[in-house]
């Protein structure tokens, strides 16, 4: 009779070196997969920004001027009410939102005949939406400002009650210093107004950027946090009004800080592309920055999406400076739309 033999099963040694070489495996191939769906998030962030550009032109095609960096809406225009404390005015975001397919969300938020702060009453779902196409997928902020952390990135709604506006990711340019509602008397220096070209109701054409459309930002980068510390990004649709001077800002009578309202919707190379942040900087809070590693993805005037490198040339003179804050970098220069300064490569 033939006897059966039993099938010989794995030992615990041999079990061990399976699992061991399973692990090795892993190690080696999760830093590739990571990789390529950075690689992934990235590629869409480039064309978020790429598709914000393409209605910046679209707009600049109808209106013969690009959009304002927000409307002044303290003098009661239209049939707008007059704003007052902590009412949002509209930013460019909402401006552009025909162009980028979203002409939907622009008929419901209505603005014009309606301010931010009234469109938050008759619109509240509607505002406080996020939209895909203003958001980085490497960025892991919230969908709405958190106002325990964040008041000043939010508005009232008629009843004067806090609302929260959606998280953007991106911001457009505005300043070599700190951010500034008025434009500049030189276009060299930005403690005389904001040399880029989003302000308080700008009206930039694109034959005003004398330095060159390649070779002026438009649109850049925020991230929500940084190394664990709030850089808060941008806001979505409307700024935020203080005490009726217009969004908080480095040229209103009030501002004793800077590290809300105009920063929430447009940004400044004071501190360069993603700063080392300190407990208590108001100021870095209105930079560039990213959560790909290195530096940061900008919208250039011809509709180029670059990423530009954290290490790039970026001089800043100190306070009480004779010569003020002149444009005399690289990153400044891309800035300034009228600075008359050489860029090479950068």
């Amino acid at each position: 009779m033939t006897q059966m033999r039993k099938p010989r099963g794995f030992t615990l040694i041999e079990l061990l070196v399976v699992i061991a070489i399973i692990a090795t495996l892993v190690a080696i191939l999760l830093p590739a997969v990571q990789q390529a769906r950075e690689a992934a998030r990235r590629s869409t962030c480039k064309n978020n920004l790429k598709q914000l550009g393409l209605a910046m032109h679209n707009y600049h095609d109808t209106y013969n001027t690009l959009p304002p960096g927000y409307v002044d809406l303290r003098s009661n225009p239209g049939t707008s009410t007059a704003l007052a404390d902590n009412q949002g005015h509209w930013a460019w975001s909402a401006l552009i939102l025909p162009y980028m397919e979203l002409g939907n969300v622009y008929d419901a938020l209505r603005p014009g005949p309606l301010t931010a702060t009234q469109a938050m009453s008759s619109a509240q779902t509607v505002m406080q939406t996020p939209v895909a196409s203003f958001r980085c997928p490497s960025d892991d902020g919230p969908d709405l400002h958190d106002l325990s952390i964040a008041a000043g990135y939010a508005i009232v709604n008629t009843s004067n009650a806090n609302r929260a506006l959606p998280v953007s990711n991106y911001v457009v340019s505005n300043n070599t210093t700190n951010c500034r509602q008025a434009g500049p008397s030189t276009g060299t220096d930005g403690t005389s107004g904001a040399v880029g070209p989003f302000y308080r109701d700008s009206s930039v054409r694109f034959a005003n950027i004398t330095d060159g459309l390649s070779n002026t930002i438009l649109i850049g980068e925020r991230a929500y946090n940084i190394n664990n510390r709030p850089m808060k990004a941008g806001s979505l649709y409307a700024v935020r009004d203080d005490l009726r001077l217009g969004p908080l800002a480095q040229d209103t009578g009030s501002a004793t800080t800077v590290n809300q309202g105009l920063l929430t919707v447009t940004g400044s190379v004071r501190v360069g592309i993603n700063p080392i942040l300190t407990t208590n900087d108001s100021y870095s809070n209105g930079a560039y920055s990213s959560r790909h590693k290195g530096g940061a993805q900008f919208t250039m005037g011809d509709g180029s999406v670059r990423f530009i490198s954290e290490t790039i040339w970026n001089l800043q003179e100190p306070t009480g400076s004779p010569t003020g804050y002149p444009i005399n970098s690289t990153l400044e220069s891309l800035v300034g739309i009228s600075d008359g300064t050489v860029i090479g490569e950068f």
